[in-house]
């Protein structure tokens, strides 16, 4: 997923997307099915590299995210991939989908993977999105209580089990990056932080001018190019939504309208 952001090919985007999947902790900690960092340290260091390919799906970041681990699992000499993205489906309703249904070649147990790539800020005891409906604590709870619970309902273990096998363990693999106020005037909510999450700053569009920031794609989020790669200045002025900058110490900026959260919701 390349753009004229930045000045880095495509390969090389790619490349540094995969080690940020890679190296990238997750966001909170806590409950046993979230991956933790002796695990991901454990997946990291027997990982290969998969070869450089264009991405050709979804053009949402998380699709493209998703896709990141699938190439992730498929070159790794120790997982295979049995199924991704399976729909169930119950009384002719939707349930949801599986991520990713994985064997693991070393214990010989099946395991269901959720993953997302999220991005919050701290403001008035809460963590929102850039898209305010959207925070850490329901994203979590859903993730924890219905996504991963989907391999225990009827529905997948009558329809799919039989074909894929009842998964063992039960993964929580949430990355991203938590940002907290430039003017340090508010916290995020009680949930259990990483304490080694990636984190970075934010302020409301009335504060940047004098940042000198330079502007992310949104496909730049997950690995942001240092400030001399980039190309783009951020316009303040025409910023109409959250926006993900660079600062000139190689900060990772949010900056959003002066509106926000009001009526940055669904966007």
């Amino acid at each position: 997923m390349s753009n004229a952001y930045s000045k880095l090919t495509s390969g090389e985007q790619f490349r540094n997307d995969i080690n940020a999947v890679l190296t990238c902790p997750s966001l909170t900690c806590g409950p046993a099915s979230v991956a933790s960092k002796s695990w991901l340290s454990a997946f990291r260091a027997e990982a290969e590299i998969p070869e450089h390919a264009e991405y050709q799906g979804n053009r949402r970041l998380g699709f493209y995210y998703q896709w990141l681990w699938q190439q992730l699992i498929e070159a790794h000499p120790h997982y295979r991939l049995v199924a991704e993205e399976v729909q169930l489906t119950w009384n002719k309703q939707t349930l949801g989908a599986v991520d990713f249904l994985v064997m693991n070649t070393v214990t010989n147990q099946l395991e269901h993977w959720e993953v997302a790539i999220k991005f919050y800020l701290a403001y008035q005891d809460s963590w929102p999105g850039p898209n305010a409906n959207d925070n850490l604590d329901k994203k979590t709870a859903r993730m924890l209580e219905h996504q991963l619970a989907l391999c225990d309902h009827p529905a997948f273990r009558q329809q799919l089990a039989p074909q894929f096998g009842q998964p063992a363990i039960k993964r929580l693999i949430m990355q991203g990056r938590l940002f907290y106020p430039h003017d340090k005037n508010t916290t995020g909510s009680s949930i259990a932080i990483n304490p080694h999450a990636l984190v970075g700053t934010w302020c409301y569009q009335s504060q940047a001018p004098g940042l000198q920031l330079k502007q992310l794609s949104k496909t730049q989020w997950i690995s942001p190019p240092c400030y001399q790669e980039l190309n783009m200045y951020l316009d303040t002025n025409e910023l109409s939504i959250p926006t993900q900058a660079v600062g000139p110490d190689d900060q990772v900026w949010f900056v959003v309208p002066d509106h926000w959260p009001t009526h940055n919701r669904d966007r």
